[in-house]
């Protein structure tokens, strides 16, 4: 699919979900849009460099992760298709980022320049809100991660996935859900098997 085609179809998708923005709020932001293909498994952004960029995935997944104090892969928030990806400090008080950015499936994504994207969203009061709206949506999946991570048992852990997102169970790797669970994938599998017994 050319650039042209997957900025028609994500821009049509992303009015829908947020239809108070105008077509010509939506027209600035795609001048500045830069269209990227990963492959799966490729690095984005690692751990330590700025963010360049505001970032939308278009399809496929992200997840973001670092390494807890033993070494061990952790990962604090999958993105999947209209979800959005930035870091406020990073943006704002130029301080590096706390996590890396790869892909854990073929993904389309689109990179907004942070200083372009900046100067366009104070202008538009649409976008500001716009701003406001994809901040509380990061913020509420900080807050679901942490909700997630107060529960006891792998089982319990996973009957939460179940019962909330059930589509990350048919798209996302057991591996990946262990390291966002913080559980090992031998205790999520036994726990998705009682699940299942039941």
């Amino acid at each position: 699919m050319d650039d042209s085609k997957v900025l028609d179809d994500f821009y049509q998708k992303l009015s829908e979900k947020f239809p108070y923005v105008t077509s010509g709020s939506w027209e600035k932001l795609r001048e500045i849009s830069i269209v990227k293909y990963l492959e799966k498994d490729d690095i984005f952004l690692r751990h330590g460099e700025r963010l360049q960029f505001g970032v939308f995935v278009v399809t496929g997944w992200l997840k973001l992760y670092y390494l807890d104090e033993k070494g061990d892969e952790r990962i604090s928030a999958f993105c999947g298709g209209l979800e959005y990806i930035d870091n406020w400090n990073s943006i704002h008080q130029q301080q590096a980022l706390p996590y890396s950015v790869s892909a854990i499936a073929s993904s389309t994504i689109i990179l907004y320049p942070l200083e372009k994207m900046v100067k366009i969203f104070s202008k538009e009061p649409d976008l500001l809100q716009l701003c406001v709206d994809l901040s509380q949506e990061m913020i509420r999946k900080k807050q679901e991660h942490y909700e997630i991570l107060t529960l006891r048992s792998p089982e319990e852990r996973y009957l939460h996935l179940l019962a909330s997102k059930k589509n990350w169970l048919q798209e996302i790797s057991l591996t990946n859900l262990a390291k966002f669970l913080h559980v090992s994938r031998e205790a999520l599998s036994r726990a998705r098997n009682q699940v299942s017994l039941k």
